[in-house]
């Protein structure tokens, strides 16, 4: 599932709202502080948040395109018809261009260069 900017943000608002709460209700007052400084930070650790999102969302689909390659590698093997191995084989080259930008869009989004320029991914 994909959560936009807005729902992001507000469940992690949320969150730290709830953990607020409870620190009142523990009476522990440095953790209030903490969850406040957080709060006042929240712009940067929202992006954060979102950024890792993002990265975890392209390593799920870079891990299903691999399944994906690999069945109809398997596919391949078992059959014999010269027609349906060629459909395989393109579908397949796709496939592992498709991982292959998506690889590029790890990479990026996993080097500081690529977090300090805010790219999207």
């Amino acid at each position: 599932m994909s959560l936009t900017a807005k729902q992001i943000a507000g469940n992690w608002v949320n969150d730290q709202l709830d953990l607020y709460n409870f620190a009142v209700q523990l009476g522990d007052a440095e953790w209030q502080r903490q969850i406040l400084d957080r709060l006042q930070d929240r712009e940067r650790l929202i992006r954060l948040e979102a950024e890792h999102l993002a990265r975890l969302q392209l390593w799920q689909r870079f891990d299903e395109i691999n399944r994906k390659i690999l069945h109809i590698y398997d596919e391949l093997r078992m059959n014999a018809s010269a027609e349906v191995q060629q459909k395989l084989r393109e579908k397949a080259w796709e496939l592992k261009m498709e991982r292959t930008l998506i690889g590029k869009k790890i990479q990026v989004s996993s080097s500081p260069l690529g977090e300090m320029r805010g790219i999207s991914f």
